[in-house]
């Protein structure tokens, strides 16, 4: 772990700590929190509405990867949606837009399975790879009804 921060800059340590609180505290309101309201809460928290300055912005893959460093290392272990929640604000922040997308799935007779992952311009970029998120069936963009 310290050799992951010793190679980083500060921009890119101090998203991987927003990432880090933000991906524990969603997971963890799943249980209890309406997703409307959770949203609403993780992007108020991590000033989605106060996009950073063109200079200020870190690429994508890299607001991936801090995102991904986070999970590593959280107190518990994440969900799809509560990575998908959180990475979408981060990378809203920096200047990305990025769609939300639920599926879901019947494997076996009486069972329910549910994804969630984000797309970029037609492609995944979290939840994936593609092989996965094709066993589910996207349910209409619901972005507007949890906004």
């Amino acid at each position: 772990m310290s050799r992951w921060f010793k190679r980083h800059p500060a921009s890119e340590l101090f998203l991987f700590a927003q990432a880090l609180v933000a991906l524990t505290a969603t997971r963890l309101a799943l249980y209890w929190v309406p997703l409307p309201a959770l949203r609403r809460w993780v992007w108020r928290t991590l000033a989605v509405g106060h996009r950073l300055p063109e200079g200020r912005r870190l690429p994508m893959a890299r607001v991936l990867r801090c995102a991904a460093a986070a999970s590593r290392f959280m107190p518990v272990s994440s969900t799809c949606l509560a990575t998908a929640i959180v990475v979408q604000a981060l990378l809203h922040r920096h200047g990305y837009t990025v769609q939300l997308r639920i599926g879901v799935r019947i494997p076996a007779a009486d069972q329910f399975a549910a994804h969630a992952w984000l797309e970029h311009e037609g492609h995944i970029v979290v939840g994936g790879p593609a092989s996965v998120v094709e066993q589910y069936k996207a349910l209409p963009d619901l972005e507007h009804l949890i906004a």
